[in-house]
């Protein structure tokens, strides 16, 4: 339980947080995570489906729940006030789910829907066309959605024995945060989450462990009226238990990507004209992390854009950041952090999302090693982790493109 009064707030937000995403399924289970996120909506064997929605936005209320690979979350926003009338629905649809059969085979369309609509947007069959490039044995490679294949052989009772297994008090944190009466909050957890059976067996199935790179992995892909091409290069990383590497991977990424003036967004759009756009990410996840780099660009550009941004890695491994330019990187990325806890809402996913992840006082550390981190210990980490010799690229491609372009043979699919 993680409780944080704000008095200038009339709001509350509840974010429950739940230890089972997509890397806690075994084959046969793949998308059970965001299924079970999807019928916990369904009702309990007293309430019926839709009664939380409506009794949060009946309200003026707001909500809503997401699953990773790491976690599935459910939270709601609602006045000071309504909190008390609403915190019982959320927390019974949460833990006492049902899954009723008709509402089963009703969602399981839902679901297949969202999974053929996931399937005809470019940037998420890109992106996971790596994440399966780069884990190819461990669960974080596999679709959070899964897929229609195993979807189908999902019956109401085995995602009963699921939710049973995972939806129990010892995987499960709830956070609140807004205008609170310390006591009454602590009574409402207490009286609907204290006395929770323990759950089934905590432990994950056996994960292969992910082998380093050896060389470089590519996977081509064509998909028909694509107007971009893109380009997404990857390393992987670490886990967030390795926190002060997690923190510095990110200031990389932001001096690589954030904004007109980071390096290659200034290199590949401004001064070249060779992208329509280009970004950088540090992903942080339990397991391995992921560095990665992704452009939107005329195939033809392909190859001359990745060479440029293998040569941009060259450079932060072989000369120092100059300090005003390490500077700008901790301005940035402490505003954003400051701006993303604005609200309720934000501050209590964030105390969610780092208590999951290894433990909230990873949140209160973020900016102290943003300041401290230096750019000798920056540069070590890009040589460390961000070789131009082992890496993955990923790229989409129009179904037809100039009879000039080939694309790399490694690993060619379609």
């Amino acid at each position: 339980m993680i409780l944080q009064p704000i008095a200038i707030t009339n709001a509350v937000t509840v974010d429950i947080w739940v230890q089972a995403g997509g890397r806690h399924e075994s084959p046969d289970l793949l998308g059970m995570s965001h299924f079970l996120e999807h019928m916990v909506f369904k009702g309990t064997e007293r309430l019926k489906p839709g009664d939380l929605d409506r009794a949060v936005e009946g309200r003026g209320g707001i909500t809503n729940a997401a699953t990773g690979q790491d976690y599935t979350h459910y939270y709601i926003t609602v006045a000071a006030e309504d909190l008390a009338e609403t915190f019982p629905y959320l927390a019974e649809v949460v833990t006492q789910a049902a899954i009723p059969e008709d509402e089963f085979e009703r969602e399981r369309q839902v679901v297949l829907e969202e999974i053929r609509r996931a399937a005809d947007n470019p940037d998420y069959l890109a992106y996971h066309q790596l994440m399966s490039t780069v884990y190819q044995q461990h669960p974080y490679g596999r679709p959070v959605l899964g897929t229609p294949e195993v979807l189908l052989s999902f019956t109401p009772e085995l995602m009963r024995q699921y939710h049973r297994r995972w939806y129990s008090p010892e995987n499960m944190t709830v956070v609140m945060v807004g205008n609170l009466d310390m006591d009454a909050a602590m009574g409402l957890v207490e009286q609907y989450f204290g006395g929770l059976p323990a759950g089934g067996d905590p432990l994950l199935p056996s994960l292969p462990p992910e082998p380093p790179l050896t060389g470089i992995r590519r996977a081509h892909l064509q998909q028909p009226r694509l107007e971009q091409a893109r380009l997404l290069m990857a390393w992987p990383t670490v886990g967030v238990k390795h926190w002060q590497e997690t923190c510095g991977l990110e200031m990389l990424a932001s001096i690589l990507g954030d904004g007109r003036t980071s390096r290659l967004v200034n290199l590949l759009r401004e001064q070249r004209g060779w992208v329509r756009g280009v970004g950088c990410s540090a992903a942080s996840q339990q397991e391995q992390g992921l560095f990665y780099v992704s452009a939107y660009l005329d195939p033809m550009q392909i190859e001359m854009v990745e060479q440029a941004i293998l040569a941009e890695m060259g450079k932060l491994q072989q000369t120092p950041i100059p300090q005003e330019e390490l500077e700008r990187t901790r301005r940035i990325l402490v505003n954003e952090f400051v701006f993303s806890t604005e609200s309720p809402h934000q501050l209590a996913s964030v105390y969610g999302y780092y208590h999951l992840m290894g433990g909230v006082e990873l949140a209160l550390d973020y900016l102290q090693q943003v300041r401290s981190l230096t750019a000798q210990q920056l540069q070590e980490l890009a040589a460390i982790y961000l070789s131009p010799a082992a890496y993955v690229v990923t790229t989409l491609c129009p179904e037809v493109v100039p009879d000039s372009f080939t694309p790399p043979l490694e690993l060619v699919l379609h």
